[in-house]
Parts: C-alpha cells; sequence; structure tokens
C-alpha cells in the first residue's frame, strides 16, 4: 500500500477513535505523553537557577530539543516496521494522543453542567490559566469559549496540519512544542528568559494553523475577513480565531484588564457556549476533510511520478 494511503488511513482511524471514544478517564492521565513532557519539563525547571540569563536562555533551548528527541526523534522508526497493520495501528494510537475534539466538547459541557457559580468557576479554572474566582457568570461563559476558540487551533487543526505534512512524526514534534510552552511559555519573571524558545517556537508553528483555524470558523457564519483583520490590528494582542469566534457567534468576549472584543455584541451565555462547541466541531471535521482529500492528492501526484519514473527508465534502458 502507497506511503499516503497508510497515512489517511492513519488519520481516519485516529479521528474514529477521538470522535466515538474520545479521551482516557481522567485517572489515565499519567499514562499520557503529554503528562509526561509536562513533567520532565517541571523537572528541568525546578533544578534551574534563575541567577544567570544567559544561562537561563541557552537551557530554555537545550531542555525543550533533548525533550522532543525523546518523544519525538523514534517515532521515525515507525517507517521500519515491518508488519503495516501493526504501522498502521500504532501509529493511529500516537496520533491520536496528540488532538482531541471531544476532550474540547467535554470541558465546555462540564462548565455548563454546573449548579452554581462555585461550580461553574472550578469546571471553568480548569480549562483557563486566568484566576476565576471574581468572575460572574457572564465572563465565565465568555471565558469557555475563549478557550474553545484558542485550543481549536492547539488541540485540532495544528496537529492535523502538521500530520498531513509530516505524519505521525509532525503531530508529535508540534505537540511537544505546544505543550512546553503551556508549561514554560509565559512572561513571568521566572519564565522570561527560561521559557522563550518555547514560545518563540510554538508561536512559528502555529502562525498558518492558527490562520486556517480563523478562517474555518467564520466559514460558519457570514462574518468577512477583512473585518476581522481590522479588528486584530486594533487589538493585536488578541489570539486571531478569539476574534473570530466572536464575530461566528456575535457575542462580547472579554478577559477583564487585558482585552475586550465585540463590543457591539450581546454578552456571553451558556447558549453561546453551545454554539462555540458546534463551531468547533463543524470546523474540525471540515479541516479533517481538507486533509484527507490533500493526502489523496499527495497519492495520486507521487503515483503519476513513479509511473512517469518507471516509463522514462523503460525507454532509456530498453
Amino acid at each position: 500500500m502507497n506511503f499516503f494511503i497508510d497515512q489517511i488511513v492513519i488519520f481516519s482511524i485516529a479521528l474514529l477513535i477521538d470522535l466515538s471514544i474520545g479521551d482516557p478517564p481522567e485517572k489515565m492521565d499519567r499514562f499520557y505523553p503529554i503528562v509526561w513532557i509536562s513533567r520532565l519539563m517541571y523537572f528541568f525547571d525546578r533544578r534551574t537557577g534563575r541567577e544567570n540569563p544567559r544561562k537561563e536562555k541557552m537551557l530554555g533551548v537545550v531542555y525543550p530539543l533533548l525533550i522532543l528527541s525523546i518523544f519525538s526523534l523514534p517515532l521515525l522508526l515507525l517507517l521500519l516496521i515491518p508488519s503495516e497493520l501493526a504501522y498502521i495501528a500504532l501509529g493511529s494510537l500516537i496520533f491520536k494522543m496528540t488532538f482531541t475534539i471531544k476532550g474540547l466538547e467535554r470541558y465546555g459541557r462540564r462548565t455548563m453542567e454546573a449548579t452554581n457559580l462555585e461550580a461553574k468557576r472550578a469546571a471553568v479554572g480548569k480549562i483557563v490559566s486566568r484566576e476565576v474566582k471574581d468572575l460572574d457568570s457572564e465572563h465565565l461563559d465568555s471565558a469557555t469559549i475563549e478557550s474553545v476558540a484558542e485550543n481549536l487551533t492547539d488541540s485540532v487543526i495544528a496537529p492535523f496540519f502538521y500530520f498531513m505534512l509530516f505524519g505521525v512524526f509532525g503531530a508529535m514534534v508540534y505537540r511537544v512544542i505546544n505543550t512546553l510552552d503551556a508549561v514554560v511559555g509565559y512572561k513571568t519573571r521566572r519564565y522570561l528568559h527560561f521559557g522563550w524558545f518555547s514560545a518563540k517556537t510554538d508561536a512559528v508553528l502555529n502562525y498558518m494553523p492558527e490562520r486556517i483555524a480563523a478562517r474555518l470558523i467564520l466559514a460558519t457564519s457570514n462574518s468577512q475577513w477583512r473585518a476581522l483583520v481590522n479588528e486584530r490590528h486594533e487589538k493585536e494582542n488578541i489570539p486571531l480565531t478569539i476574534t473570530a469566534m466572536s464575530h461566528a457567534l456575535h457575542v462580547k468576549l472579554e478577559k477583564k484588564g487585558h482585552y475586550s472584543v465585540g463590543e457591539p455584541f450581546e454578552s456571553a451565555s451558556e447558549e453561546h457556549v453551545e454554539r462555540a462547541i458546534k463551531v468547533m466541531k463543524r470546523s474540525s471535521i471540515l479541516f479533517a476533510v481538507i486533509c484527507i482529500v490533500v493526502l489523496f492528492v499527495f497519492y495520486f501526484v507521487s503515483l503519476n511520478l513513479f509511473t512517469s519514473f518507471t516509463a522514462a527508465s523503460t525507454a532509456l534502458f530498453a
């Protein structure tokens, strides 16, 4: 079977696993590679002094590259597996670990299932890094929508994009970098130097996926890309997918003390959270279809090139 056909099968199986089964139970999280990546980076973080910025920057490069080598380079050996079925089965399971659609839906719905404000704050606190203890229901719903929008890039579109280009290896490279950015990629006193490489690399890797995700969100509404770009220029610190989701849902999204987008629209509510989840799922499925189509194109192009090369070789040595 052609390499690209294998990739299509791996992509399809992993997608079906996610949509039907989803992620493993939370009690099994410790067996998930993302948890191991985080723990290893926290291990290095605790053992890195903060007295020398130059040394911090250097180690901020060395440690991520080491973690990348541990979790990504072995995946190149998948191509050496003699059994095609084993290659597809293992590749599907590993690729599934790099993305989650159902997980985003689950965390979004948990905030709507909360029976009181404190329970809702606890649910939202698990999916955002901001302080939630003083947030009202409107801002908790806004935070949920923002998280769904932003994580559409990190948890779905980017892994799909890099799988399409580089297979399971590419998806895992992205997942490692994105996880490291979530651990140390903050402009705080502690991580300003130590986390710079993880943050910059994640920003570079997310450049195209973020724009693809924003366009997919807008594809579900009548919003225009030009209007989105104009607002983006005015408020450059807002992730593009958050602005896109605001326009798609006609909802005001606000992170107190940081930004506000969609000022003319109505305030966030649980109805908007429900619609945001639907937009996220439709965008994910649409891009999955696009990836499969592109992989088929790669297959036919490679097939034609192989046929042409074979014909030319035959004619040359005839």
